[in-house]
């Protein structure tokens, strides 16, 4: 008992600010409840086939584009099941696969502090909505949510640097490679990391597929994703080209410290490897994806870890990240512009 009421004391802070986070979760979603539309049963307008072809006519330039695009995913298809082969080959001869720039090895921090982490986070989270609702009267620009969204994003990803590099390096006295942060062999663990995304995208591809079977068969129509929403509708240059350096560069780098550095390192010397590759992959694809993406999302949550064990950086996690997301956002570019009605 005297534990628990040291623990209380001393984390006093925290617990307030935990008080404030759930309070304002209660009232956003009762508040969300309240404004929730009826789902349409007409799904919007896709790429039919005939739609597709007439604008392939009309832009000679786009369907170059989408051929070149649909050989390069053929190509990388093809190299992925060489690589796989290559890999089980090489396992079943019993070598073992050495990539190694650091043994990781167990951190000073603790879940606490990723609690702490989070908790600061959704903090300020919360306080920037706020502000920003008390700027609308004034400044009516706020009440555009593309832009609360990307500046929100920006501040809210800055701020969680730096709380992890506080608790890591300040409090905790760590080094930046206890969060994976080296150029240690950099060009090397970047080519692992092409190489093992390569060689996941079979896999990928092919947990996509069941999971879309599964969901057409059960007639689930999944929510289009805020930051889809806004690269389909955006048309401002800047903006449109801001957002996608944030999601493809700047996101990957950020969430890849948190998820893999500081989260999973936590996790690790509580639970060990399997467990707190599980949970951080799940928790990484429950934060990233609805229902479709969820095992695919987590599958290369999986991946990251499996990298960031092998080689002891964020270096090859980071790469696969970023490819990832680049990938992504061109698709979701290349339909917007083959997008009809």
């Amino acid at each position: 008992m005297r534990n628990i009421l040291n623990f209380l004391r001393k984390e006093r802070l925290y617990l307030l600010l935990l008080v404030f986070v759930m309070l304002m979760n209660v009232i956003v979603v009762t508040h969300s409840a309240k404004h929730v539309q009826a789902p349409h049963k007409e799904s919007a307008p896709g790429l039919k086939k005939q739609a597709v072809e007439r604008v392939f006519e009309a832009n000679k330039g786009l369907r170059d584009l989408f051929t070149i695009a649909s050989l390069l995913i053929l190509l990388i298809l093809s190299l992925g099941l060489l690589l796989d082969l290559a890999l089980l080959i090489w396992k079943l001869t019993g070598k073992r696969i050495d990539i190694l720039t650091y043994k990781t090895h167990k951190v000073s921090w603790n879940l606490w502090d990723v609690c702490r982490v989070v908790i600061l986070f959704s903090f300020f989270g919360y306080m920037l909505i706020l502000i920003e609702a008390f700027m609308a009267k004034t400044f009516p620009v706020v009440k555009n949510n593309d832009l609360r969204m990307i500046v929100n994003s920006s501040i809210l990803d800055t701020l969680a640097v730096v709380f992890i590099i506080y608790f890591a390096l300040s409090r905790h006295k760590e080094k930046l490679i206890a969060l994976g942060i080296s150029f240690k062999n950099f060009i090397r663990n970047v080519l692992y990391g092409i190489a093992g995304y390569i060689a996941a995208v079979p896999l990928l591809l092919t947990i996509l597929i069941a999971v879309s079977l599964v969901t057409d068969l059960v007639h689930y129509i999944p929510k289009e994703q805020a930051v889809v929403t806004l690269f389909m509708k955006e048309k401002n240059v800047m903006f449109l080209g801001y957002t996608v350096l944030f999601a493809a560069l700047v996101g990957p780098m950020i969430e890849e410290l948190f998820f893999r550095g500081f989260m999973y390192n936590a996790l690790k010397k509580r639970v060990g490897i399997f467990w707190a590759a599980l949970v951080t992959a799940s928790i990484f694809a429950g934060l990233h994806a609805h229902a479709v993406g969820f095992v695919p999302i987590m599958a290369l949550g999986l991946l990251l870890v499996y990298l960031y064990e092998k080689t002891g950086t964020l270096v090859a996690p980071i790469t696969v990240h970023i490819i990832h997301n680049t990938s992504m956002v061109f698709l979701v570019l290349l339909v917007k512009q083959m997008k009809i009605g």
